[in-house]
Parts: structure tokens; C-alpha cells; sequence
């Protein structure tokens, strides 16, 4: 008689986590993680035909978290700039940590998994717009703020500068808020 596994898909997710982070990419296989998880190698097939397929998902739900992070600074009640800076410091961390995990040449040797993995991306960069966008706006509506450039314009230089800043940190986030602030009275 088989057994009732709750939630196989997160588990084996989990479980893939474990071993990239812990093992790496090479160490990443369907077997092992099979063998980790307990479960047969076609229950893992069934979720994941491919490996591709896991390492997006998981990539996928990595960028998720950060965004669920995101969306409960944006819900506090704290002032815009704090939550700016809160999304920033967030971001810097998320960005080594993808750097330290997902970036790795063992990973990134494959143009499969780099096109899946810029798609995904680009994909959560507009997410992540669209919720600083949506911030701008309730500022100046509430006449904190006046956008000057337009909010959507504007988003896209703050998270395009935030990225900047953590990748090539010859510039600090408290310059870069100074010039927000004069960009924005």
C-alpha cells in the first residue's frame, strides 16, 4: 500500500533547496532528490519532467518570497522613504544571495537556463515596478510627493538605481535618497 504524502511538491521543492544551497548545482539531481525526499523517482517526474523545470520553479518561488517580503513593508505604516529604504536593504540582500545560489557557472553554462531564468526575472522586475509605482502614486495623492516624470517612469528609476547600487556599490543608498527626495518635492 503507498503512502499519502502532504503536499509532495512543496516537499520536493524544499528538499531542492536543501541541496542546492548545501551540495550545489552538480550535486542537484532527480535521483538524489528522490532519495532525499523519500519518495519514487516518477512522483518527482511527475511534478518536475525536467530538471530545468525544478531549478525555474524553485528560482521562481525564491523571487516570490522576496515580493511577499516586499508587499509586507509596503502594508506598514511606515513613512515612504522607510519603506524604500526597507525594499533596498531587502533587495541588496536577496541580490547576494541569488548571486551566491543562481548565478553560479555550473548553472548559468546552460542558455536553457539562462533564457528561463531572464524570462522569470524580468517578469518579477515589473512586479516589483508596478508595487513601487503603486507607492509613488498614494504618495502623491496624498500630497507627500509630486512625480515630476511620471509614477511608472519614476519606479523604474528607483528600482533600476537600487539594483545599480547593491551590483556596483560605489554609491550609497542614502546619496541616492537625497536625490530621490529633491527629484520628488
Amino acid at each position: 500500500m503507498s503512502r499519502i504524502i502532504e503536499n509532495p511538491k512543496q516537499l520536493i521543492l524544499g528538499k531542492a533547496k536543501e541541496i542546492l544551497y548545501n551540495q550545489g548545482y552538480r550535486k542537484l539531481s532527480m535521483r538524489s532528490l528522490s532519495k532525499e525526499c523519500d519518495i519514487a523517482l516518477g512522483t518527482i517526474y511527475n511534478y518536475y519532467p525536467t530538471k530545468k523545470e525544478l531549478v525555474i520553479e524553485m528560482m521562481t518561488d525564491y523571487w516570490q518570497n522576496y515580493l511577499d517580503t516586499v508587499e509586507e513593508i509596503v502594508n506598514s505604516d511606515a513613512d515612504m522613504y522607510i519603506k524604500l529604504n526597507n525594499i533596498f536593504n531587502e533587495l541588496e540582500v536577496f541580490i547576494q544571495n541569488f548571486r551566491q545560489y543562481w548565478l553560479t557557472t555550473e548553472l548559468y553554462d546552460s542558455k536553457e537556463y539562462v533564457e528561463g531564468g531572464l524570462q522569470k526575472e524580468y517578469v518579477f522586475i515589473e512586479k516589483l515596478i508596478i508595487i513601487i509605482e503603486a507607492i509613488l502614486m498614494k504618495e502623491q495623492a496624498n500630497k507627500n510627493i509630486h512625480i515630476k516624470l511620471g509614477a511608472r517612469e519614476t519606479a523604474n528609476f528607483i528600482i533600476m538605481n537600487f539594483i545599480t547600487i547593491v551590483q556596483m556599490p560605489l554609491f550609497k543608498y542614502e546619496s541616492f535618497e537625497v536625490f530621490l527626495k529633491e527629484l520628488l518635492k
